[in-house]
């Protein structure tokens, strides 16, 4: 696996555990099969029940739905907002404390 797919994995797996509720039980179960459990297409099929094209097809539609989940609600770009925002007042306390002005 590349460096790029690795992270987008990464960042398909944030998007879903934000949007996974908004998701049919069958899209999170071969959602989870290939991504999670590290199946091949083939493998995840197997194990339920339907063929290697409809896995492929599902995964591809759950990775379509939760880029247009995160395009209309913006959870995973807010929280990452405002994660750098703390990263960023963490780094100006430790500063200020090493200065001793706190």
């Amino acid at each position: 696996m590349s460096t790029e797919e690795f992270e987008q994995r990464i960042s398909f797996n944030l998007l879903y555990d934000f949007y996974s509720p908004l998701l049919t039980e069958r899209q999170r179960k071969i959602y989870e099969a290939v991504c999670f459990s590290d199946l091949s297409l083939t493998e995840a099929a197997e194990k339920l029940g339907i063929s290697r094209q409809a896995v492929s097809r599902i995964r591809q539609r759950v990775e379509n739905k939760l880029k247009l989940l995160e395009k209309n609600l913006c959870f995973a770009r807010s929280i990452k907002r405002l994660e750098n925002k703390i990263n960023e007042l963490e780094a100006e306390i430790l500063k200020l404390k090493s200065k001793g002005g706190y």
